[in-house]
């Protein structure tokens, strides 16, 4: 992994595959909105993939991710390049979503980390990255057994590349403990 700044990460990936779908519905006034998202476990960690982002989905992920009952951490993964984004989301995820780590990419990732330290952040557990595949990277490296990731904005095959760093990540560790 090559560091450009203090806030830029840029890297390489690789890929995996999971499958479980995840229903999440939320009732706000007389509107109901529903959420595509997928629950994928891989070696203690579990990850919540939403494939959502407008401001609704946005609120639902949140809401399913803060009462997702998560032993370690909750952590978001968010690629603004396809979403509306900007300080007051950052303030948002970690106020509504009871987030501790904050990764984000695309045009206002830097906003979005900005409104994620305003809310009480520190530095260290918000970072912001070139792409969404060096994000991914570092989300995999990043996440422990019992923590719970939020990955929205991202493609399939981005996921699917965290899916696959997380297996080999343990899997080497497991061979290196035996």
């Amino acid at each position: 992994m090559d560091w450009t700044d203090t806030l830029m990460l840029d890297s390489k990936s690789s890929h995996s595959d999971g499958r479980n779908r995840l229903p999440a519905v939320t009732t706000q006034g007389n509107a109901t909105h529903a959420l595509s998202a997928r629950l994928i476990a891989v070696q203690g960690i579990s990850l919540l993939y939403v494939e959502g982002t407008t401001r609704e989905e946005i609120s639902t992920a949140l809401e399913l991710l803060r009462g997702f009952r998560a032993t370690g951490r909750r952590v978001v993964l968010c690629d603004t390049a396809n979403m509306v984004a900007g300080r007051p989301l950052g303030r948002e995820i970690v106020e509504s979503g009871a987030v501790s780590a904050v990764i984000s990419c695309g045009g206002c990732g830097r906003d979005l980390a900005i409104g994620a330290r305003d809310a009480g952040l520190d530095l260290s557990s918000v970072v912001v990255c070139r792409n969404s595949s060096a994000a991914c990277e570092l989300l995999a490296c990043r996440l422990a057994p019992g923590d719970t990731a939020l990955v929205w904005g991202v493609g399939q095959r981005e996921c699917n590349q965290i899916v696959a760093r997380l297996e080999q990540r343990f899997a080497s560790s497991s061979a290196a403990a035996a």
